[in-house]
């Protein structure tokens, strides 16, 4: 698992809240072994009085609204997802002396989606042409005062309110996710199962209160499938190494069943919808790979990938798009070299949007593929000691960007020092390169819970994602692992994980061969 900044997963974040919803969710059953902590009840806010315009429907839907206590000059709305999902237009406003705004949306000619931007703060917004939505809020409790007026209101009502619902599920470890570490495959499918019964319960009763277009719940009822699907593909993903080890993570035959049955080949339609782009990004990781978890090798990898996502997704554009969603990930978060699978690939894509968007990722990320020379960087150690990757040269470098907020980077820290303990006295160095914005929380956690050998090196670029390093490697998310020979070049861009044991100790025995 890796944290993305800035939204790469499953879950989008979508501001606002209600108390509606929440009750609702807290009076259903809850999921079963579900530890429940109530939410503090939202803060009341009155949005601003607003009259509807009367927009005839067909035109362009239009957004206005109204910051409270601005702290922010600017606000944008982003649509027009292209074929993975990416929103490609942006409109900006400029809030009004008394923090309103409008935006209209040129060219939003079918109902969809859109996401609403201020500062750090987003919300996903169901957008349909004729709509005239107003929205308020709070600038410092985005969150908590989002409220919705207009045309349009019922459907972003409902999807702020799951938004937060969901968030504090995730937080209270109510999700499938969230547990899927410690239970079995089929106690998995019963929680999923449950947990999704209970959203589409809560979708119903909110229908039955709040008119909704017949579309939108729809959709909303597909998204709710898409999710569920998506936490069963990620089981095995979710399990710790020990329990794969034990047995305890074992995948029952038919498991996967589910997903023929779900008829995605027929949904071409959903491309354009979050969810959807998220089941097959989330199907790419969890089946396309090869056995160690990355991508895969020999000389029939890209047939077998091929067959395998032919079988899933049938041979249209929802196979097109998962298998170009999961190469061009593979080229942008892990600079994987994807050239032998590209002979397969121009044998079964047929868009050609995919291939030149492939092409030019490849073009991109030439420089940080096995076998050319990793870029060089300089940065401090814990005693102000200006250190260069380039001082390692004639030694085998394993080098890990991570940062103390990042819970999969801590969780590897133990089979790190592991490793770092079985490799000592040899030829390799265990380079640690911490994006901490904040130096204080690095110096922190070295000297708290770093366990010091002499083969291990800590450093910080406060800079973070935008620091020479990170830029330098092309670090998008963390942990990000990397594998550098003695000559200085690029051994594998995605080595195993510490924790990913013995795959990690055979990567480094075959680095240190001559």
């Amino acid at each position: 698992m890796r944290i993305i900044p800035e939204g790469c997963g499953a879950w989008l974040r979508a501001g606002g809240v209600g108390g509606w919803l929440l009750a609702m969710a807290a009076a259903l059953p809850q999921v079963a072994g579900a530890q429940v902590a109530r939410p503090p009840m939202p803060i009341a806010f009155k949005a601003p009085p607003f009259r509807a315009t009367g927009a005839p429907v067909g035109a362009a839907p239009v957004v206005s609204g109204h910051v409270d206590k601005p702290t922010a000059k600017t606000i944008s709305l982003s649509y027009a997802p292209d074929w993975r999902g990416h929103l490609t237009k942006t409109v900006e406003a400029k809030l009004s002396p008394t923090g309103d705004f409008r935006l209209p949306l040129p060219g939003f000619t079918t109902a969809g989606e859109a996401r609403l931007s201020y500062q750090k703060e987003a919300a996903d917004l169901y957008l349909t042409p004729g709509d005239n939505l107003h929205l308020a809020f709070d600038a410092a409790k985005f969150d908590q005062t989002l409220a919705f007026t207009g045309r349009g209101a019922n459907a972003n009502t409902y999807l702020a309110q799951t938004a937060h619902q969901a968030a504090h599920d995730d937080e209270a470890r109510q999700t499938p996710d969230t547990q899927a570490a410690r239970l079995s495959a089929a106690d998995l499918r019963q929680l999923a199962d449950a947990y999704r019964q209970r959203r589409l319960a809560i979708l119903q009763a909110y229908a039955a209160t709040h008119p909704l277009p017949a579309a939108f719940v729809r959709q909303q009822q597909q998204a709710i499938g898409y999710e569920w699907a998506s936490s069963l593909l990620s089981y095995y993903s979710r399990q710790p190494e020990a329990r794969r080890r034990e047995g305890y993570a074992t995948v029952p035959v038919g498991y996967y069943d589910f997903l023929p049955e779900m008829q995605l080949y027929t949904q071409d339609s959903a491309l354009v919808r979050a969810s959807f782009q998220s089941l097959l990004m989330t199907y790419g990781f969890t089946q396309l790979n090869g056995p160690d978890g990355n991508l895969p090798t020999g000389p029939t990898a890209g047939r077998r990938l091929y067959q395998l996502a032919t079988d899933a997704l049938g041979d249209g554009r929802v196979r097109d798009v998962a298998v170009g969603q999961y190469l061009l990930s593979k080229v942008e978060y892990e600079h994987a070299d994807i050239r032998p699978l590209l002979a397969d690939f121009r044998a079964h894509n047929h868009d050609s949007t995919i291939a030149r968007t492939l092409r030019q990722a490849l073009r991109a990320h030439a420089a940080l593929m096995s076998g050319q020379p990793a870029p060089n960087f300089t940065l401090q150690d814990a005693s102000g000691k200006s250190v260069s990757l380039s001082d390692f040269k004639g030694r085998v470098v394993y080098l890990d960007f991570w940062a103390t907020w990042c819970a999969p980077c801590l969780a590897e820290m133990p089979a790190s020092l592991a490793l770092r303990q079985k490799f000592a006295g040899r030829d390799v160095v265990f380079l640690y390169v911490s994006l901490d914005s904040k130096t204080a929380d690095w110096q922190a956690y070295v000297a708290a819970k770093h366990t010091p050998t002499p083969n291990a090196v800590q450093l910080h670029d406060a800079a973070a994602f935008n620091g020479l390093a990170a830029k330098a490697f092309g670090v998008k998310s963390i942990p990000s692992y990397w594998l550098i020979g003695r000559d200085g070049r690029l051994v594998l861009s995605s080595p195993p994980h510490p924790s990913a044991r013995p795959a990690s100790d055979e990567a480094l025995e075959k680095a240190l061969q001559p």
